[in-house]
C-alpha cells in the first residue's frame, strides 16, 4: 500500500501567531518546522504500524521548505522545493492520502490562520457554487487520481470542515483557535500519540473511504484580492470573467479547472 501525505504549516501542533512569526525569517520559524516534522513523523509511524509499504510526503507550505529532512522518518521520501502542481508527485498508484497540518478556509469563524491558498492574493474560492478551502481542493484533486483523503489533522475548525465535506474520515484536532492568530494547543507528546493512532486506524479502515469527485461539469470560481490578477487569468481560453476580481472555469476534471485559475 502507498500513502501520499500532503502537509501544511498553519495547522501543525503548536503553530500560532502571524505569518511573519513562523515563515522564513520569523522568530518561530525553526520551532514551527520542528512541530510540523513531528506531526508528519507521527502519521508515518502510525501508517507503518498498519503495514504500509511506501510513503511519500509533500512539503506543501509556501516555498515548500518547511519539513526538516534530516529529522523526517527515514522510511518516507520527501518532495520539497517550489512545485508545479498543488499535489506534486501524486498519481493513481497511491491508495490513500493524509493531510497533516491543515487549516480552515478563508472567512471561517473560530478558525486559526484562516485563508485559502493565499492570505494576501485570494479572497474566496467556490467549487460548484459552494465555498471550498484547501482541504476540499486537495480532496478533489486527489479524486482525479481515484485517491481518497482519509485523515486530516489541524486546528478544530479545519477538522470540522473536513468532516462536513467528506463525512466519516479520521481527524485529529491538535489545537483550538481562541482568535485568528492564537490557539489553545495540545502538547506535542499528546498530539503525536493521537496522530499516530489515527493514522494506523485510517490505514486499517481504508475500505470505508471513497475518492471525492465533484459533480460534473465542475465549476471552479475564484475571487482574487485585486483585479490585476483577474485581468491576466481572464485572458486564458475557457475562462469566464464574472466581475472585476472574480473568474470561473468549467470542465470535467478538477485538474483542468484548477490549472486554468490557480496556476
Amino acid at each position: 500500500m502507498k500513502i501520499f501525505i500532503m502537509t501544511d504549516l498553519e495547522g501543525a501542533t503548536g503553530v500560532a501567531g502571524n505569518w511573519s512569526d513562523f515563515n522564513p525569517g520569523g522568530k518561530e520559524h525553526e520551532a514551527a518546522r520542528r512541530f510540523l516534522t513531528g506531526d508528519v513523523n507521527a502519521a508515518i509511524e502510525g501508517a507503518f504500524e498498519a503495514n504500509v509499504q511506501e510513503i511519500t510526503v509533500l512539503d506543501g507550505h509556501g516555498a515548500a521548505l518547511s519539513i526538516i529532512l534530516e529529522e523526517l522518518d527515514s522510511r518516507a521520501q520527501l518532495i520539497r522545493g517550489r512545485r508545479i502542481n498543488e499535489l506534486e508527485g501524486l498519481d493513481e498508484t497511491f491508495d490513500l492520502m493524509f493531510a497533516i497540518g491543515a487549516h480552515a478556509m478563508a472567512g471561517t469563524p473560530n478558525g486559526l490562520l484562516t485563508h485559502t491558498l493565499s492570505h494576501v492574493g485570494i479572497d474566496n474560492i467556490w467549487l460548484n457554487n459552494k465555498p471550498i478551502g484547501e482541504i476540499g481542493l486537495w480532496a478533489a484533486l486527489a479524486g482525479d487520481y481515484n485517491v481518497p483523503l482519509g485523515l486530516v489533522t489541524g486546528d478544530l475548525a479545519a477538522v470540522r470542515e473536513a468532516k462536513n465535506l467528506l463525512g466519516e474520515i479520521f481527524t485529529v484536532a491538535v489545537k483550538e483557535a481562541t482568535s485568528r492568530f492564537a490557539a489553545k494547543c495540545l502538547h506535542p507528546k499528546v498530539s503525536h500519540k493521537l496522530i499516530r493512532e489515527a493514522a494506523r486506524k485510517t490505514v486499517e479502515n481504508i475500505d470505508r473511504f471513497t475518492p471525492y469527485k465533484p459533480e460534473v461539469p465542475i465549476e471552479l470560481k475564484v475571487e482574487y484580492h485585486d483585479s490585476e490578477r483577474a485581468d491576466r487569468i481572464s485572458e486564458r481560453k475557457n475562462v469566464i470573467r464574472v466581475n472585476g476580481r472574480t473568474v470561473l472555469a468549467r470542465g470535467d476534471k478538477m485538474l483542468e479547472v484548477y490549472s486554468l485559475l490557480l496556476h
